[in-house]
C-alpha cells in the first residue's frame, strides 16, 4: 500500500514538473529578443567621423563620429556605441552631402545608447522618413514595433492609407498589411510615426 501510494506521488511530482518545464521553457529557452527604442529621428546636416571609424559590427570602432542635426544640436557617439540592424533598412554612406542621412537613435539624456544611420528620402527627406511597416503594437498603442524589432512613437491617430481598402483601426491595419505589405511614415519634427501605407 505505501509503494502505491509512492508510486502515485513521485508520478504526480513528475506530471508536474513536466507541466512546468512546458509552461515555462520557451521563456528560459528561447532568446531574449532585443528591441531598440527610437527616441530620436532627426535629418542630419553635417558628419564627420574620426579616420578609422566603423559602425561595421554590433557596436562602433576606430573614434567617434559627430553628427550635426537640422534642429540646431551636436552630438558625438563615442566608441563602442550599440549600432542598428540594418537587415531592412540599408546604412547610409553619404557623409558628404548635407540631410544625405537620418539618424534614429535611442537617447539617454543627451547620450546616445543605441543608433542607426540611414538614408534620407529622396523627396521631402527632411520632413518625412519611409520605414518598412509595423508588425505589432505595444505600450497601449503608443509604439510601434518594425520588423527588425526598432520600436518607433505612434502619433495620435495614425493616418492609414490604402486607397479604397478600409481597416477599423491602426491594430486591423497592421494585422492585414504587416511588414513588406506596408510602409510606416515618420515625422521628423515629432520622431513618430504618423501615416502607414499599404503597397500594392
Amino acid at each position: 500500500m505505501n509503494r502505491r501510494i509512492l508510486f502515485v506521488a513521485l508520478a504526480g511530482l513528475v506530471i508536474a514538473c513536466i507541466a512546468v518545464v512546458t509552461r515555462g521553457g520557451s521563456a528560459v529557452i528561447a532568446p531574449k529578443v532585443n528591441q531598440r527604442k527610437v527616441d530620436l529621428v532627426a535629418s542630419v546636416n553635417r558628419i564627420n567621423v574620426d579616420s578609422q571609424w566603423s559602425e561595421s559590427g554590433a557596436t562602433t570602432s576606430g573614434g567617434s563620429i559627430r553628427l550635426a542635426l537640422d534642429d540646431l544640436r551636436e552630438l558625438v557617439i563615442p566608441e563602442g556605441t550599440m549600432v542598428g540592424n540594418y537587415s531592412l533598412i540599408p546604412a547610409c554612406t553619404d557623409f558628404i552631402t548635407p540631410h544625405a542621412c537620418v539618424l534614429l537613435a535611442d537617447m539617454l539624456g543627451d547620450a546616445v545608447v543605441w543608433f542607426a544611420l540611414v538614408p534620407a528620402d529622396k523627396t521631402l527627406g527632411q520632413e518625412f522618413l519611409t520605414l518598412p511597416g509595423l508588425v505589432d503594437m505595444q505600450a497601449n498603442g503608443n509604439e510601434g514595433i518594425l520588423k527588425n524589432n526598432w520600436v518607433v512613437q505612434l502619433a495620435t491617430p495614425v493616418k492609414r492609407e490604402c486607397g479604397d481598402i478600409d481597416t477599423s483601426s491602426l491594430r486591423d491595419f497592421i494585422t492585414r498589411f504587416p511588414a513588406d505589405a506596408s510602409t510606416a511614415t515618420v515625422n521628423l519634427t515629432t520622431d513618430n510615426v504618423v501615416a502607414v501605407s499599404c503597397v500594392k
